[in-house]
């Protein structure tokens, strides 16, 4: 008798839900982008204090930044959260003057709590365009060059490429943010691994920041810094580099072990 076998239909509905949430992710960036532009264009005050800060950053006028942030007390950490989202996008600002800001406003821990936590939020601003406004978007404001450049970092690396890109200084990270939104990659596993990727050079930059006018003391801590953030960056890229490989060969059939009792 002949066997009939229940062969497997495709589910047609799993690309009908992804243009779904994609379409609601474009209605939110959309509503989100209004609602900020009436905010910004109906209350002036509002609009001089967050052109100041925009001015001032673009600057590099760290003893500005500081009295900008401070001015606004409890509402403080919110400023330096727009701050670091504006340098996020408007690249290549970096983000170690915001970091430095953080620190001497709040001490070096909760400074580089702020910082790691800002920058985190930064990133997911900038998946999240990515993945809503696609690649045109993405091409004004990362060179085909380095797009190109971190699409072979994220092929290469695949997940790990986000946390390797945050643990290593001499990586940009906003491309890297840019490109994880145009992938599959969910926006739980970018966001934990910016967060965790993040902390050592967060604290470490928070730390330094507090000898930012002392030059002689910051250089070489600064130093110091950058070198032991480089070895930490490249030896968790070894690690998981060589654990990826390990795990292609276990998986693929040339890989399995040859049996020498046949």
């Amino acid at each position: 008798m002949k066997r009939e076998y229940a062969v497997e239909q495709p589910d047609k509905s799993a690309p009908q839900q992804k243009q779904a949430s994609l379409l609601l992710l474009r209605l939110g960036t959309l509503l989100v982008f209004v609602a900020g532009l009436v905010a910004y264009c109906v209350f002036p005050t509002l609009r001089a204090q967050l052109s100041s800060g925009i001015i001032l950053l673009l600057s590099g006028d760290l003893s500005g930044l500081r009295a900008w942030t401070a001015q606004f007390g409890l509402w403080a950490p919110l400023a330096s959260l727009f701050l670091m989202i504006v340098q996020a996008i408007v690249a290549p600002i970096p983000a170690i003057l915001i970091t430095a800001v953080n620190s001497l406003l709040f001490g070096p821990f909760l400074g580089g709590l702020l910082s790691i936590v800002s920058a985190t939020i930064a990133a997911a601003v900038c998946f999240l365009l990515a993945r809503s406004l696609g690649e045109p978007f993405v091409s004004r404001l990362v060179s085909p060059s380095v797009l190109q450049r971190t699409n072979t970092f994220m092929t290469q690396h695949g997940t790990a490429a986000v946390l390797i890109a945050r643990l290593i200084p001499i990586v940009p990270f906003d491309p890297i943010s840019y490109a994880a939104g145009l992938t599959e990659m969910r926006l739980a596993a970018f966001c934990w691994a910016t967060l965790v990727g993040q902390i050592p050079a967060g604290m470490t930059y928070s730390y330094v920041g507090q000898d930012i006018y002392r030059p002689g003391h910051l250089v070489v801590k600064g130093i110091g810094a950058f070198l032991g953030l480089l070895i930490l960056g490249w030896a968790v890229r070894h690690v998981l580099v060589r654990r990826r490989h390990h795990q292609e060969q276990a998986s693929s059939p040339t890989g399995a072990r040859p049996d020498h009792h046949a």
